[in-house]
């Protein structure tokens, strides 16, 4: 059958779905359109299409292909129940150029991903069952954007092509995975890059202060020591295990640095506050957050004002109902006795927040 270079109007051409579904049906080899690169479309019911497009691309048989869901209720039905942080990121990124990896019951795993492109989704809800998309490439090559020239370099090996011009993004996919264990792990960057998804599937814990030089600092860099010990981990390592720290000012200016007095008694516990920069607290960071503690009652009452329907996430840090004192303008041993304070109401916090 002679190559067919398929244009595609609109999205929502019943009569091309349906042609295109056909097609599927009928073993003939289809590339379709994302909006991150075109794939060879395989069905992995179809062990003769696996196998082809695995020929055709020269792909070992080690690595599996990835099934490409029409809704997101599909991806229950191969994997089980979605952890929240995966959630998380499916909230935010869904529709859209990011694969998740994820556990099955039986201990293997399978890639995951609702593309973002109205035409193929049809396709997809068409035949009934998830399809495997890969790119359209020899396996080691650079993925094809060009449906031109995926027609010339392909041409003797697929039988439709359906033409969305190039996608708009032109980049493979954001590849992570989840693993039993509760980690979160960028297998490869795409459009996404590691640290945004890592932050989006992380539950926020927000510190607020006044002025977001002196008090909050130390407190977000306490708590990430604290939470890293509780995990077994590094510092730096927290976000990975899906806990993100900051903090803000109520009447803070962005951009500056922490008070010396905080820097130097972090520094005698070996935490780094040089490159913190204030933050003026904002209603988008409390919604935001899953935890938000206020280091002194004033602060509470102007965090609930400015964002009433997260009142039930705002506390004070220490359980007592205790302020912490602010050590602005104080000596070194002040700043010590504030750091201490700090360090005893995240203690008595952190069980709470690393749940």
């Amino acid at each position: 059958m002679p190559l067919r270079r398929v244009p595609i109007p609109t999205p929502d051409d019943a009569a091309l779905v349906a042609r295109a579904v056909e097609s599927i049906r009928a073993g003939r080899q289809v590339v379709l359109p994302t909006e991150t690169v075109y794939g060879l479309v395989a069905r992995p019911s179809d062990e003769a299409s696996v196998e082809r497009v695995r020929e055709l691309k020269g792909r070992p048989r080690d690595l599996v292909f990835t099934y490409h869901v029409a809704e997101r209720a599909d991806v229950e039905k191969l994997c089980g129940p979605i952890p929240e942080r995966v959630r998380r990121l499916l909230d935010r990124y869904w529709p859209g150029p990011l694969t998740m990896v994820l556990p099955r019951a039986d201990g293997t795993s399978v890639g995951v991903r609702l593309p973002a492109q109205d035409f193929t989704r049809a396709v997809i809800r068409g035949i009934g069952e998830p399809l495997y998309l890969t790119s359209v490439n020899r396996s080691g090559d650079a993925p094809l954007v060009d449906p031109a020239q995926i027609e010339r370099e392909f041409g003797d090996g697929v039988d439709e092509i359906y033409d969305a011009d190039l996608p708009p993004l032109r980049q493979a996919s954001t590849v992570a995975r989840w693993s039993d264990d509760g980690e979160l792990e960028v297998l490869r960057e795409g459009t996404l890059s590691r640290d945004e998804l890592l932050r989006a599937a992380a539950r926020t814990t927000l510190f607020v202060c006044s002025g977001n030089t002196c008090r909050s600092p130390l407190a977000e860099a306490l708590a990430r020591r604290a939470a890293a010990r509780r995990l077994g981990t590094h510092d730096d390592a927290v976000v990975g295990h899906g806990f993100v720290f900051r903090s803000a000012g109520t009447s803070a200016f962005d951009g500056a640095a922490a008070s010396e007095g905080s820097r130097a008694v972090a520094a005698e516990l070996g935490l780094d506050l040089d490159a913190h920069h204030s933050r003026a607290l904002t209603p988008a960071m409390v919604a935001a957050a899953d935890h938000v503690y206020c280091l002194a009652p004033a602060h509470l009452v102007a965090v609930r004002s400015m964002c009433p329907e997260a009142a039930d996430r705002i506390e004070l840090l220490d359980p007592s109902g205790a302020g912490i004192p602010d050590p602005f303008g104080g000596d070194l041993e002040t700043y010590r006795i504030t750091r201490d304070a700090i360090g005893r109401a995240v203690d008595a916090r952190i069980a709470a927040i690393v749940s």
